[in-house]
């Protein structure tokens, strides 16, 4: 299991961390994990979702309580980026570009994201959703830690 701290990601300026992910040359994989933990949590999932209205090409969508891009349709246009009213889209967490993480389930060593990042903002191990600790899991084999918007600003 995955684990990223959001709010170490936020304080690096300049993101060293290497994927091992083998089908594609740019091996970015961990900025699509960071942007999907940070739709989860810090997203504010608005129910007239402007970002949503705003994308021309429909790579923005809700499902359920969740908010979806698709790396197909977008066309990097920046336009969520300037409908988001909470500035929750930014140019640090929306790549455009996006390259699935398989969380190296094969690899059976320590992934390289965790090995490069610098800020120590990615771990591995054990863990489980703990509101307390500010720890909420994403999918499968991914957690994230960070502040739940409804916390940030008490609601329940």
């Amino acid at each position: 299991m995955i684990l990223i701290d959001l709010e170490k990601c936020y304080g690096c300026r300049e993101c060293t961390v290497e994927c091992a992910y083998p089908f594609h040359h740019t091996k970015n994989g961990f900025k699509m994990l960071f942007e999907e933990g940070v739709r989860k949590i810090i997203c504010r999932h608005c129910e007239d979702a402007p970002c949503v209205i705003a994308c021309p090409t429909g790579a923005l969508a809700k499902e359920g309580d969740d908010l979806r891009r698709s790396s197909m349709l977008c066309t990097s246009c920046k336009t969520c980026l300037a409908a988001c009213p909470f500035g929750v889209n930014t140019l640090e967490t929306v790549e455009f570009k996006t390259v699935p993480c398989d969380l190296c389930a094969d690899g059976g060593e320590e992934p390289k994201c965790v090995k490069t990042c610098e800020k120590n903002a990615i771990t591995t191990g054990q863990f489980s959703e703990n509101e307390k600790e500010g720890i909420y899991k994403i999918r499968d084999g991914l957690f994230v830690k960070g502040i739940f918007w409804k916390n940030q600003v008490g609601l329940k």
